[in-house]
């Protein structure tokens, strides 16, 4: 097992990426194994081939959605071969809301959750002057009303990858969630309820909405004074650390708390990895409840291991940024995860966002994701 060289894929935060190199030089010191690990950006993250990144790493750090892409290429090895079953039931048990659950497909474990993230809510407590934030969507816009009495703004996260997130925990809530393997796509009121909605967020929020993501919506908030409040976005709690940025941000359920979608990511290891022994016991070790509540959360990592979130240690590096949020995440919506939904996932979010931005018809435009959603299954798009 000594002297192996593993070479891992992981994205382009210091939350994606710290972490896994402060583990990985404590790995090598404890068994002698080298983990190299390189970074993509978010958008490729989200959107880059699974089997492409297979053929060149031995670990990945995916997108729960992708699970049906290893599935059917079988471009990962099934962890259940890998690991012992009294291990994974540990780390199941262990593993904070759906996390866990995200990474299996079709009776088989593809990845454990390393990272834990959902659509959660957002704000710069020195600018709120005690003022509680909204609890549900009619809330939201009268605080926005609030706000303006004060010179301040609600941001949103809007970008495509983002309208895409926020059109699905919407349509969640309201009752209509895209289910895998159900004909609708969804309902047609739902759908016209959310856009609608979103719209409204277009007109009200931040001017700048439509073109960031979470990690640029965070930056301007942290270094201007401008928004004081966000309700959706996927959350980074180092923007909550001390000393990350100019200014700290609190972070607090979503409206309604119920349905927003869940993010995070998971490690997988490569089917053509010569090293997976190796691999299967370092993704093993750095879930566990020792390395996730302790070193892996110190270097700027958001742990999916439920004992790391619940710890004292955790919440004060982060000023209660994971007790404040646990409903939600406990309560998150799972994307469908079968082969064609990445495809189908991506170009939804391009259609929504063009939607907000051209004011495209609605019903026309429901009715064609409609038909690009059952193309989807047959892997046309």
């Amino acid at each position: 097992m000594k002297n192996s060289i593993l070479k891992g894929i992981t994205w382009d935060h210091p939350r994606g990426y710290d972490p896994l190199i402060a583990c990985s030089l404590l790995y090598t010191e404890l068994y002698g194994v080298t983990i190299e690990w390189e970074k993509r950006s978010l958008s490729n993250f989200g959107d880059e081939s699974l089997a492409g990144l297979a053929a060149r790493y031995d670990l990945l750090i995916i997108d729960h959605p992708h699970t049906g892409v290893a599935y059917e290429t079988n471009c990962l090895f099934s962890l259940n071969e890998l690991l012992k079953e009294e291990i994974i039931d540990a780390l199941k048990k262990q593993t904070a809301g759906p996390c866990f659950s995200s990474y299996e497909y079709k009776g088989t474990q593809w990845a454990l959750p390393i990272d834990a993230a959902m659509q959660c809510a957002s704000y710069r407590k020195d600018l709120l002057d005690d003022i509680e934030p909204p609890k549900n969507w009619e809330e939201v816009f009268k605080f926005a009303d609030t706000l303006k009495k004060k010179n301040l703004k609600i941001g949103m996260a809007l970008c495509p990858t983002d309208s895409l997130c926020s059109f699905l925990s919407i349509t969640a809530q309201l009752g209509s969630p895209v289910i895998e393997d159900k004909t609708l796509l969804l309902h047609q009121d739902i759908g016209l309820q959310s856009l609608e909605l979103m719209r409204k967020m277009r007109d009200n929020f931040h001017e700048n909405s439509l073109n960031w993501n979470p990690i640029q919506l965070y930056d301007h908030m942290c270094t201007h004074d401008d928004i004081a409040y966000v309700p959706l976005a996927f959350c980074y709690a180092n923007y909550s650390r001390d000393g990350f940025r100019k200014n700290e941000l609190s972070f607090t359920n979503a409206p309604g708390y119920n349905n927003a979608v869940l993010g995070g990511a998971g490690i997988g290891i490569s089917s053509k990895s010569k090293f997976l022994q190796q691999a299967a016991h370092y993704a093993a070790w750095i879930c566990s409840a020792e390395i996730q509540g302790s070193v892996y959360v110190t270097a700027q990592g958001q742990p999916a291991n439920m004992v790391a979130w619940k710890s004292v240690h955790s919440n004060e590096l982060t000023n209660n940024f994971f007790c404040n949020t646990f409903d939600t995440l406990a309560n998150a919506f799972v994307r469908p995860r079968y082969s064609g939904w990445p495809g189908f996932q991506k170009y939804l979010g391009e259609v929504v966002h063009d939607h907000l931005k051209n004011n495209t018809d609605p019903l026309k435009m429901l009715g064609h994701l409609q038909e690009v959603y059952n193309l989807s299954y047959k892997k046309i798009i």
